[in-house]
């Protein structure tokens, strides 16, 4: 399965201690240049995780002009999205709402970082889902008191 990665969903499930999770589902993750450089050019919680990450490959994008995208994009929703494309990609990983949209236009399958939690949980991976969910929050990831419920509901 070839999965492609933005880089919310790297920088979340690194921060809780989950992000081998997805060596464990997937084998390997390409994501675009800008992508490795948003999340381990900074300070951030997991940034050295991702660093030392061999399953995690950077991949150049090689249209050197890519699709145009709505505005609200970020540079690294954009190459994830083209990278996805080039790739042909079973799986565009992405938090982003107008960023899933447009990668859904383009015909991409995708999954945010809740999506792919949910995903554990049901395979038992994840034991005390509600203490993943509240340290997401810690870590500045914005999960609504109706969403956290339905999620723990399921």
């Amino acid at each position: 399965m070839k999965v492609i990665s933005n880089s919310s969903p790297l920088i979340f499930l690194s921060s809780v201690g989950m992000l081998d999770l997805l060596k464990t589902e997937f084998g390997e993750i390409l994501i675009p240049d800008i992508v490795y450089k948003e999340v381990t050019s900074k300070s951030l919680k997991g940034s050295n995780e991702v660093k030392n990450a061999g399953w995690i490959k950077q991949c150049p994008i090689k249209n050197k002009k890519p699709p145009t995208f709505v505005p609200m994009l970020d540079e690294g929703e954009e190459k994830a999205i083209t990278l996805a494309i080039e790739q042909k990609a079973d799986l565009l990983l992405i938090d982003d709402l107008a960023g899933r949209r447009v990668a859904m236009m383009h015909g991409i399958n995708v999954m945010g970082t809740l999506g792919f939690l949910k995903v554990m949980r049901r395979k038992g991976r994840i034991k005390n889902f509600k203490a993943v969910l509240n340290d997401l929050q810690k870590y500045g990831f914005w999960i609504g008191e109706d969403l956290c419920r339905r999620m723990l509901e399921d």
